[in-house]
C-alpha cells in the first residue's frame, strides 16, 4: 500500500472535490484522522454519522483514480 503525505492528500481533495463542505469533511477525516462520528458532532457540520460516512465513501471514489 502506497503512503501519501498530508499535503498530497490535501492537494487532491482541493483539486477534485468542488463542494466546500465535502472538502472540509474529507480533510478532517483523511488528513486529521477524525472519525465520522466525531465529525458529525462538530459545530457547523449538522449531518448524521451515516451521512458523513456516505460522503467520505462517495468522494473517495472521485479522487481514487488520482491516488
Amino acid at each position: 500500500m502506497k503512503s501519501y503525505t498530508n499535503s498530497q492528500i490535501t492537494h487532491l481533495i482541493d483539486e477534485h472535490i468542488h463542494n466546500r463542505r465535502d472538502r472540509e469533511i474529507m480533510k478532517l477525516h483523511y488528513v486529521d484522522g477524525i472519525s465520522a462520528d466525531s465529525i458529525a458532532k462538530m459545530k457547523g457540520i449538522d449531518l448524521t454519522p451515516r451521512r458523513i460516512s456516505q460522503i467520505l465513501s462517495d468522494r473517495l471514489l472521485e479522487i481514487a483514480p488520482y491516488l
